[in-house]
């Protein structure tokens, strides 16, 4: 055993337990990007121009917003390359090119020197549209470049001297200083949120990677992860509002507000995790492609475990059931005004009615799944046409009482309520469907594998119901 090595065991790291920091913050990269950019010689009045609108907006702005308008105007972006002193400087004649268009102009520039003279890779650059769409996905690719640059800047000792004042921005606590129960469950409200945003992005990154290697098809692609790069953009988005909240005082900060005013935003997250059913059976049938696709280290362990993949495609359900008992956490056992209390009740209710629209979404998607499978495993409809039925409601296997007085039998039947009609059905007895095949060979192919073919035993149309009545069987 080499000097040095130690038998105590050690916490091995995997993706799923992996933290994320504030390098997995859009607003936490926009605070250090404005640091870093306040030592970019000539850059200085930029800096105050986003100050001014700051002011202007009286709170209703955030760093992230502020650094993205910055730059969009492009002019900063010039100033940021200019700063190496290159042989040919960057030089725009904003006279030339209409008003509208002279932040991408000047944007263009900024990129075609990126490429040619600091060699910069063509696919970790942003395009324009990165920087004037409305996607953070897209503005995540900007803070790397420009931070790329600035690297280059500081490897050149090309900065100015560090200025103390910028350190404004930091997250800073008294050293030795203890927690208080409200600053340990806001400090694991902001740290979880930071590594649930990871996690997405983790899962951004294999879906961009299954994309670029080719193996399993487009269609198959999308079964698997749907809207995800709308829900990675809506979370970015919220952890800039979490993030906003966390650097207010404490005094001030509201945090069932904030679920109060997003609880519509969150719908989002219901056919992502509505699709829940394909994404498994998806993943399973195509694993044997995705796994021998390429794809980066920091994502191996996705692809070296069907098991841990399936659980990552989770979290997002994870994280929703999450919200309410954060803010249970902060109403039950911290010291709040009427006012504050009083939103928190509001914001858990808000919270856990995305659990019941997340959970209702899932069923109209099974629901959805049984209709599509009913009219392909019925053999005949007896003239009859589903899409007249209406919803399903329910759907299951229910023992139906047949006949009356002393001697009723109980029969097993498959049972779909729609909203006008209720059906019976059984399975065909497979032996018997065997011989019938046997003796048709054109006969239909079954496309749901080895499930048994139904037959139509009843129906009662909901026109015809005049009572209901319920009871135990004892």
């Amino acid at each position: 055993m080499s000097q040095g090595s130690s038998n105590a065991p050690r916490q091995e790291t995997n993706i799923m337990n992996t933290q994320g920091g504030v390098d997995s913050s859009l607003y936490q990269i926009c605070l250090n990007l404005r640091r870093r950019l306040a030592r970019v010689p000539r850059f200085e009045d930029f800096l105050i121009e986003m100050d001014e609108e700051e002011a202007e907006a009286e709170g209703a702005t955030d760093p992230v917003t502020s650094m993205w308008n910055c730059l969009r105007r492009g002019f900063p972006l010039l100033t940021i390359y200019n700063a190496l002193q290159p042989d040919n400087p960057l030089i725009f004649d904003s006279s030339r090119v209409a008003e509208r268009s002279i932040g991408k102009a000047a944007t263009f520039k900024f990129l075609q020197a990126c490429l040619t003279e600091l060699k910069i890779p063509a696919n970790e650059c942003f395009l324009i549209t990165d920087l004037y769409g409305g996607d953070t996905t897209g503005f995540v690719k900007v803070t790397k470049v420009v931070n790329t640059v600035l690297d280059i800047l500081a490897q050149r000792g090309l900065l100015l001297a560090h200025d103390p004042r910028n350190e404004q921005y930091d997250e800073k606590r008294p050293p030795g200083s203890q927690l208080t129960y409200t600053q340990q469950v806001v400090s694991e409200i902001v740290t979880t949120e930071r590594t649930y945003v990871k996690h997405l992005q983790d899962l951004q990154t294999v879906k961009n990677e299954l994309i670029a290697g080719g193996n399993v098809p487009g269609d198959a692609i999308h079964d698997i992860f749907l809207n995800l790069n709308a829900l990675l953009d809506f979370q970015r988005r919220f952890l800039i509002r979490i993030e906003q909240q966390n650097s207010l005082p404490e005094s001030q900060q509201n945090w069932g507000q904030l679920f109060i005013q997003y609880k519509d935003s969150f719908r989002v997250y219901e056919p992502f995790i509505a699709n829940h059913n394909r994404c498994n059976e998806t993943v399973t049938r195509e694993w044997d492609k995705i796994r021998i696709t390429p794809h980066s280290k920091e994502v191996d362990d996705l692809f070296q475990s069907q098991a841990q993949f399936h659980g990552f495609c989770v979290k997002p359900f994870q994280r929703l059931s999450k919200y309410p008992m954060l803010l249970n956490s902060l109403r039950k056992n911290c010291q709040l005004d009427a006012e504050r209390e009083a939103d928190l009740v509001e914001g858990e209710a808000a919270a856990s009615a995305l659990m019941v629209r997340a959970n209702e979404a899932v069923g109209r998607e099974q629901r959805n799944g049984a209709v599509v499978e009913l009219q392909q495993r019925v053999e005949d409809w007896k003239n009859h046409n589903i899409s007249h039925f209406g919803e399903l409601l329910m759907y299951g296997n229910f023992t139906v009482v047949k006949g009356e007085g002393a001697r009723p039998q109980e029969r097993e039947y498959i049972i779909y309520l729609f909203e006008r009609i209720l059906l019976c059905c059984k399975e065909v007895n497979p032996n018997k469907q065997r011989a019938r095949v046997l003796r048709n060979e054109r006969a239909t192919p079954n496309p749901h594998g080895n499930k048994p073919r139904l037959q139509l035993k009843g129906r009662i149309f909901m026109q015809n119901v005049t009572d209901v009545v319920s009871f135990v069987k004892t």
